[in-house]
This record gives structure tokens, C-alpha cells and sequence, in this order.
């Protein structure tokens, strides 16, 4: 019996918590470097949106331009890594029975090479 993996199921996890689509797709090494990235970057956007909360209440224009450029900059960063998370979640599950069923096809369909030698 072929093994397969629900793609949106996949896709849904890791929209849901950064790293479970990968687990689920049985790649915990995976999971865990993108959820620690998307986990990392999301509580950098949050200190980078504090300090520039901070600079505004204290009328301190140059940092709160440099805070303010930095939390857009990884507005931008979070969302990319968010969604390549989810999209690397679906495509493995989607190919997640491809070698399996690549070798039941290869014995089923017998396939090989043969070489004739007349002499």
C-alpha cells in the first residue's frame, strides 16, 4: 500500500504553525529550520515595531525612520519565508509517495536493458 499525504492538510499546518506542514510531511529537520526562520523573523518585526512605537512617543524622528523602514523590510521578510513555508508544505506532500510509487512501477512494468552480443 502506497503511503500519500494530504497536500492542503500540509499547506493548512504550516499556515497554522510555522515548521507543522513539514513534520507532517515527515521532514523534521525541515520543519524545524523554517519555523525557527519564520518564528525568528516574527519576533523580530515585533521588537522592530515596538522600538518604533517607542522613538514615535518620544519625537525622535531618526530612529524612528530606521525602526520604521527595518519593520517594513521584515513585514516583507516574514511574509516570503510565511508563504515559501506553506508552498514547500504542500509540494512535499504532494510528492510525498512519488518514489514509492516510481519503484512499484518500475517492478510491475519490468523495466531494463539488455545487450546482445553476436559474435
Amino acid at each position: 500500500m502506497i503511503v500519500t499525504r494530504d497536500p492542503t492538510g500540509a499547506l493548512l499546518r504550516s499556515a497554522v504553525l510555522p515548521g507543522w506542514g513539514q513534520f507532517y510531511n515527515d521532514r523534521p529537520v525541515k520543519g524545524i529550520v523554517l519555523g525557527s526562520l519564520e518564528l525568528g523573523l516574527l519576533g523580530w518585526l515585533i521588537a522592530e515595531h515596538l522600538a518604533s512605537e517607542e522613538a514615535r512617543r518620544e519625537n525622535d524622528d531618526p530612529a524612528y525612520q530606521l525602526h520604521s523602514q527595518r519593520r517594513l523590510d521584515l513585514i516583507w521578510y516574514t511574509s516570503a519565508t510565511w508563504l515559501f513555508g506553506m508552498l514547500d508544505a504542500y509540494v512535499d506532500a504532494y510528492l510525498y509517495s512519488f518514489s514509492t510509487e516510481n519503484e512499484v512501477f518500475e517492478r510491475e512494468t519490468c523495466i531494463g536493458a539488455a545487450l546482445y552480443i553476436d559474435l
